[in-house]
């Protein structure tokens, strides 16, 4: 399965939903595109909704971690939202939940975005 990416504005935030699987070659390719094309539109701050994803390796997580770094040296931000188990489970033996803000839901993760502005 590809990954297939949607985006939409909420509230200050770029929404990105994802789903398929996040892997190296042309699905990470394809988020890397879109992450670029936005940051050069003006985008600051993302909400990656990943609900959909069903799997990622070392190379999907490698790419949120450069999507993370880039965002915000740019002075923006990125919060995940609806991880599934598997992505969960992946996030927390890599440390990176101490890295990454994780929520529930795209309104949990709004939500905490308006209260620290």
């Amino acid at each position: 399965m590809n990954l297939s990416l949607t985006t939409r504005q909420g509230e200050g935030y770029v929404i990105v939903e994802a789903s398929g699987r996040l892997v190296a070659g042309e699905p990470s390719t394809q988020l890397r595109e879109l992450v670029k094309r936005l940051t050069a539109e003006g985008a600051r701050s993302f909400v990656f909704n990943l609900a959909g994803v069903s799997y990622m390796d070392s190379a999907g997580l490698g790419l949120l971690l450069s999507i993370y770094a880039t965002v915000r040296g740019q002075g923006g931000e990125v919060k995940l939202a609806n991880i599934g188990d598997r992505v969960k489970d992946l996030l927390k033996m890599t440390k990176l939940t101490e890295v990454f803000q994780i929520f529930e839901g795209e309104n949990l993760a709004l939500a905490a975005a308006k209260q620290q502005q």
